[in-house]
């Protein structure tokens, strides 16, 4: 069989069907060694492989714009790669840990909000995005362990270029040319508060409920400071009021440092 010419590749990039053919012949074996060496097993590798060829003709013989068959097949491969890649890693993560590729997306654009701090990314991932891209407690959980377990170093960021900020940034409750300075400030309020909570609740239960009792953070009703404060905390949480002063000043700073952290804020 002749090698892959550069003429053929432009054919075929001209929907002339036997140039199309020779192409998608001459990249088989190519496909067929990426899914093997990305781990794809043997039952799904004709899946995989198939997700190979359709790549070829939908991303790369329209994308590619080189003048060899040589920039052909490397530009073929870092295209393919990548697309066996995600489709490898999907699989592996619902497999083991019940996570859906949403939610991993969902999970990955609140790492980057919170600064890569996974704790207060699980949080924020159920409150901070719109309504229908929230993810439920068990959700969230179960793309944390994703992110956490042994793919989570390929996971790529946010694939489409948005950041967190731009996906929310119309969730107004009106139509975008109707937006104001209010609803801005508004919704800078509200992610604020959101965030806020989710630092909160990524701490240890013990300060997590004192800051809230201090500040009156539903569910817990405010008890403010003082030696009141202090008994009744200290009934709740069986422990000393002198205990839960300590409590409470390692609570702020730890709030203080987590804060900082996920915002990147400096005083």
């Amino acid at each position: 069989m002749n090698a892959l010419t550069i003429e053929t590749i432009k054919a075929a990039q001209n929907n002339d069907l036997a140039a199309t053919a020779e192409v998608i012949t001459a990249t088989e074996g190519r496909i067929a060694n990426i899914a093997y060496k990305l781990g794809a097993s043997a039952d799904q590798r004709d899946e995989f492989e198939q997700i190979g060829r359709i790549a070829v003709w939908e991303d790369v013989l329209p994308r590619f714009n080189g003048d060899s068959a040589d920039s052909f097949f490397a530009f073929m491969h870092r295209t393919v790669d990548a697309k066996i890649r995600d489709a490898v890693r999907t699989e592996k993560n619902q497999g083991a840990t019940g996570a859906d590729h949403d939610a991993l997306k969902v999970f990955a654009m609140c790492v980057k909000e919170a600064n890569g701090d996974v704790d207060v990314a699980q949080k924020l991932a159920q409150t901070l995005p719109p309504k229908g891209r929230r993810l439920s407690a068990d959700r969230a959980y179960a793309a944390r362990m994703a992110w956490d377990g042994p793919v989570s170093i390929d996971m790529p960021n946010n694939e489409d270029g948005a950041s967190f900020a731009d996906l929310i940034a119309s969730d107004y409750g009106v139509p975008d040319e109707f937006v104001t300075a209010a609803d801005r400030a508004r919704s800078d309020r509200d992610r604020k508060i959101t965030t806020v909570r989710a630092v909160i609740d990524s701490m240890g239960a013990k300060g997590a409920h004192i800051l809230k009792s201090t500040y009156g953070i539903d569910p817990v009703p405010c008890l403010g400071t003082g030696a009141d404060a202090d008994n009744e905390l200290a009934e709740t949480l069986a422990t000393k009021p002198a205990t839960v002063r300590v409590l409470r000043n390692q609570a702020h700073k730890s709030f203080e440092a987590r804060y900082t952290m996920v915002t990147g804020m400096t005083k």
